[in-house]
C-alpha cells in the first residue's frame, strides 16, 4: 500500500509504502537500454543490499533491505529495477544549526566502527574509487565531451597532483572499509526537541575506500557555510572533527590527508560526469579553493586532534 509522503531519491522515483505494518521506501530505477549491462546493475544492488543487511544487523540506524520480492529486497520487472528498504523516521538536518556538527561527526565515527566489523568480498561493481579518478581526468575524455581546453588543462594539473599525493597516502592511511561515500548533513536524520541525530540514509555512493576519505567527502558539502559557497567554514570543519575524534581515534599526522580527500571528492565528481559523457565542471572552483587552502585546513584539523 502506498502511503502519503514525498520521497526524493538521488535517481529514479520512490514511494513511501506499507510493508507488513511497517513503513518502507520502494524505489524504481529505469534500466538503461544500452551502455550498462543488466548484470552490472543487479550485481551492484545485490552488493549494496548485502552490506546494508549486515549493517542493520549490527544495530546501526540505517535502511534495512526488506524481503518483499519472493524473499529478496530487489527485483527487475517492466524494464526497471525495484528495491525496497525500511523507512527511517526523522527530518534531514541539512543546513540547520541544530543538531551541531559534533553530533554528525560522532555519528560518522559510529558508522565506521560498525563498518569495520563487516567484510565484503570485493569492490562494489559500480564504484569509482579515488585512485581511478586521475586515469579518467588525464585521458582524452575531457575533450571528447566538450570541456573547454583551458579548463581541461587546469583539471589535468589537479588530477596529476592528486595521483602523486595518493601515491604517498598508504603510509598514513592504508585501511579500507565500506565507506558511506556521501556522509553529509543532508543524509543525516534528526528527531526531538532539541533535535538529536537518529540515523543515516542514502548509501548510493557506498564502496570500499579509506575511512578518512569518508570524512573529506562529507565535509566537501557539510563543511561549507551554505549550499552555494565554494569555500569551507573552518569552524564547521573543526566541530565535525571534534565529534568524530570523540568516538574514533584519528592520528594528528593524518590531518594532512583531509584536504587531499576533500579536493579528491570534487575531482571524483567531475570524473563521474565525464565518464557519463557530460562536460559538467562547476565544482572546479571549490577544488581550486581547497588546493590553495590545504595548509590552513590541515592545521585546523590538526589543532582538534592534538
Amino acid at each position: 500500500m502506498v502511503l502519503p509522503g514525498v520521497i526524493r531519491p538521488r535517481e529514479g522515483r520512490a514511494w513511501l509504502v506499507d510493508w507488513r505494518g511497517s513503513r518502507a521506501v520502494l524505489r524504481r530505477l529505469a534500466v538503461p537500454a544500452a551502455g550498462t549491462s543488466l548484470s552490472r546493475i543487479t550485481d551492484d544492488v545485490a552488493w549494496l543490499h548485502g552490506f546494508l543487511a549486515q549493517l542493520a544487523s549490527l544495530g546501526f540506524p540505517s535502511p534495512r533491505p526488506l524481503p518483499s520480492f519472493e524473499g529478496k529486497s530487489w527485483t527487475v520487472a517492466d524494464g526497471a529495477l525495484w528495491e525496497i528498504v525500511s523507512f527511517l523516521p526523522g527530518q534531514v538536518v541539512g543546513w540547520a544549526t541544530w543538531p551541531p556538527m559534533e553530533e554528525i561527526g560522532a555519528l560518522l565515527a559510529r558508522y565506521h566502527l560498525a563498518a569495520r566489523l563487516i567484510k565484503v568480498p570485493s569492490q562494489r561493481p559500480g564504484a569509482l574509487p579515488l585512485a581511478e579518478v586521475p586515469k579518467i581526468l588525464l585521458s582524452p575524455q575531457l575533450e571528447a565531451v566538450g570541456v573547454d581546453p583551458r579548463r581541461a588543462a587546469v583539471i589535468r594539473h589537479l588530477a596529476d597532483q592528486l595521483a602523486r599525493d595518493l601515491h604517498d597516502t598508504p603510509r598514513l592511511d592504508s585501511e579500507r572499509i565500506v565507506i558511506h561515500g556521501d556522509f553529509t548533513s543532508h543524509n543525516v536524520l534528526a528527531t526531538g526537541a532539541p533535535p538529536r541525530v537518529t540515523g543515516v540514509i542514502d548509501f548510493a555512493l557506498a564502496h570500499r575506500e579509506r575511512p578518512l576519505a569518508d570524512l573529506g567527502y562529507g565535509l566537501w558539502r557539510s563543511g561549507r557555510p551554505h549550499q552555494d559557497a565554494d569555500y569551507l567554514d573552518l569552524a564547521r570543519v573543526r566541530a565535525f572533527f571534534r565529534g568524530y575524534a570523540s568516538a574514533a581515534p584519528v592520528l594528528p599526522d593524518q590531518a594532512q590527508l583531509i584536504p587531499l580527500y576533500m579536493r579528491g571528492r570534487g575531482l571524483q565528481m567531475i570524473a563521474k560526469r565525464i565518464r557519463a559523457g557530460r562536460a559538467e565542471t562547476a565544482m572546479l572552483a571549490q577544488v581550486q579553493w581547497l588546493n590553495t587552502n590545504a595548509g590552513p585546513i590541515g592545521d585546523a584539523v590538526a589543532a582538534v586532534l592534538s
